[in-house]
């Protein structure tokens, strides 16, 4: 599995933590080496204008989840196997500061906040959603497994 985080913004992340996190959400969900994800990080402006385009919500985010290819939760790239280039499962856009605020209103640490936003976005892009109840407690689940394999917890 390869891993790209690219940071296009000022605060202090922890580049290891949230590198870990990202290939262990890959593997724990039987993705292995077969993939490519790039976990991107913003200045607040840059996700209010990504926000916009892609969501069509005005204002910062705390994360965004851009696949490139169509997933079904749980079942894999059909025909990928693990020989040949990695396939670009797409990109996740986190704005640490906005991040930063939101852990502090919810009472968690910034490191817990950044790691659920990449686990929560890798999750997004392998198909996971909260669109319903029982598809957000799916998803909770799995977010919580990933979390605590780094001894996080999920707020």
């Amino acid at each position: 599995m390869n891993v790209q985080i690219i940071d296009e913004q000022d605060s202090l992340v922890d580049h290891g933590l949230l590198g870990r996190l990202a290939g262990g959400v890959l593997v724990g969900e039987g993705y292995g080496r077969s993939c490519l994800v790039d976990v991107t990080l913003v200045p607040e402006q840059q996700m209010a204008e990504m926000n916009y385009r892609h969501r069509g919500n005005r204002g910062p985010t705390d994360v965004l989840a851009l696949p490139l290819q169509l997933i079904e939760p749980g079942e894999g790239v059909p025909g990928r196997g693990e020989s040949g280039p990695p396939l670009h499962l797409g990109d996740v856009v986190i704005a640490p500061d906005y991040v930063s605020r939101q852990a502090a209103r919810e009472g968690t640490g910034f490191s817990e906040e950044m790691g659920l936003m990449v686990v929560h976005g890798i999750l997004h892009l392998l198909g996971y959603s909260h669109d319903s109840d029982s598809d957000a407690e799916v998803m909770e689940q799995r977010e919580r497994r990933h979390l605590a394999r780094e001894g996080l917890r999920r707020r």
